[in-house]
């Protein structure tokens, strides 16, 4: 028994027993199929845009279906490709400034160059004002799907490669000049 000036004793305990300190061991979340899948579609697209086309820094594919990539003016657009709804693969310009309204009028201008733009692009375009959300996409499209076998899910590649890099040489020059066209209250 212990007591410190004036205090009631108190019991000393040593410790004779106690567990062996415990290694927890987590386990890493499995993949599924599908989402290595996409990682590994994704990476290749990466890696082709980033060695051959000097598109992206990027390098990393992710286990998702789609992967946004930088503009030169990423805080009014990006560049995307996605596997979307109903068996299509889409690659687009998606117009997010982070305003509804602006986004919108910059749609709106890029619309009213619609023919010369897909002239340009090559084939035609769908043009997604998406109203009902804040940004807004063009975007070009095609069927296909992740699990399709590897030669067509090659051509699916070089086909998203092949868009993409029509998106970056016909839009971003038309993007600033509406920029400049646009309200003052409603330029970044």
């Amino acid at each position: 028994m212990v007591r410190i000036d004036e205090s009631k004793p108190a019991f000393v305990l040593n410790i004779l027993s106690q567990p062996k300190e415990a290694t927890i061991v987590t386990p890493e979340p499995q993949i599924s199929e599908t989402r290595e899948k996409y990682r590994t579609y994704f990476e290749g697209l990466i890696d082709e845009l980033r060695e051959k086309h000097k598109f992206t820094n990027a390098r990393a594919g992710q286990n998702q279906s789609w992967y946004t990539f930088a503009s030169d003016n990423s805080k009014i657009y990006k560049y995307g490709t996605s596997f979307a709804a109903n068996d299509k693969v889409r690659a687009d310009i998606y117009i997010d400034c982070g305003d509804k309204g602006k986004n919108g009028q910059l749609f709106d201008c890029l619309y009213l160059q619609r023919d010369n733009i897909e002239k340009q692009f090559g084939s035609q375009l769908t043009w997604q004002r998406l109203d009902e959300k804040r940004a807004c996409r063009i975007a070009d499209y095609r069927d296909g799907d992740i699990d399709v076998d590897t030669t067509e899910l090659e051509e699916i590649k070089q086909w998203a490669i092949a868009s993409l890099l029509k998106l970056k040489a016909v839009f971003p020059k038309r993007i600033d000049k509406c920029l400049t066209q646009l309200p003052a209250t409603a330029q970044t």
